[in-house]
């Protein structure tokens, strides 16, 4: 609901404050509303679709006139489906446990530029059939955080430069201190994002590019944002279509 003053009743001044005060409230509530039915929709779909993909498969397997290459591909993607079951219930719950805090817990004083060094093998190993090329430049620094959520920082923007970076393509990562911030950066050579896509990337389950559905969720990023936001730091992203991607996050040095 809405209150609707005509203006050309004298109301006082009061009045006229609590009623644009009243109506900005309802029009917040309203997108809430509307936030809310969305995720409801996008997290249903995100479950359903594995799920009928392994029943689907699952079913076909049960055939007797199935070739052992079938069998295999057919068990390989039902694996590829429970792992993405199980990555997108970790999203979730990392978001859902960050996403009511408003103080940062857990500090401890850590090498970053050694966690970003142990994310950068981690990422290579799981594509390493890739065979992409990492240039690093970390300069070594200590930092005061939460070790535990910063890591999922490095790993989910290191995943998403790997997933979109061409076959033996070059993914840049850069780790320096600017005056009294720290700034890290990750470069990829993928095709991009315009505008629309970019201003999106950092909602829960905006997916811009969808031939790599199978692969994410779109929790990611939305879960980097917040890790980030609690740490006092900012993220952003720039891109052009054709031009690759590279997400810088800017923390402050909290010693």
């Amino acid at each position: 609901m809405r209150i609707d003053l005509d203006d050309s009743t004298y109301r006082p001044r009061e009045v006229k404050e609590f009623a644009q005060s009243f109506n900005k409230a309802a029009e917040e509530l309203s997108g809430t509303e509307i936030l809310r039915k969305d995720f409801i929709n996008n997290f249903s779909h995100e479950f359903k679709t594995p799920i009928v993909s392994i029943s689907g498969f699952a079913d076909l397997l049960i055939e007797e006139d199935l070739s052992e290459a079938e069998r295999k591909e057919f068990l390989m993607i039902i694996r590829d489906e429970s792992r993405r079951l199980a990555d997108l219930a970790t999203n979730i719950l990392t978001l859902n446990r960050i996403e009511s805090q408003t103080i940062l817990k857990d500090k401890e004083v850590f090498r970053i530029d050694e966690q970003i060094r142990q994310s950068v093998l981690v990422t290579q190993q799981k594509w390493k059939d890739r065979e992409l090329d990492f240039q690093i430049n970390l300069d070594e620094m200590e930092y005061n955080g939460n070790p535990l959520l910063l890591k999922e920082v490095w790993l989910n923007i290191l995943d998403n430069a790997a997933k979109f970076s061409p076959e033996g393509g070059v993914i840049g990562v850069t780790l320096q201190r600017k005056e009294d911030r720290i700034m890290a950066a990750v470069t990829d050579q993928g095709p991009g994002m315009d505008e629309k896509t970019a201003a999106h990337i950092f909602e829960q389950f905006y997916q811009g590019d969808t031939s790599h559905k199978t692969q994410g969720n779109g929790l990611g990023l939305a879960m980097v944002r917040k890790i980030v936001n609690l740490h006092g730091g900012t993220i952003h992203v720039n891109t052009k279509p054709g031009n690759g991607s590279c997400f810088t996050v800017m923390l402050n040095c909290d010693l």
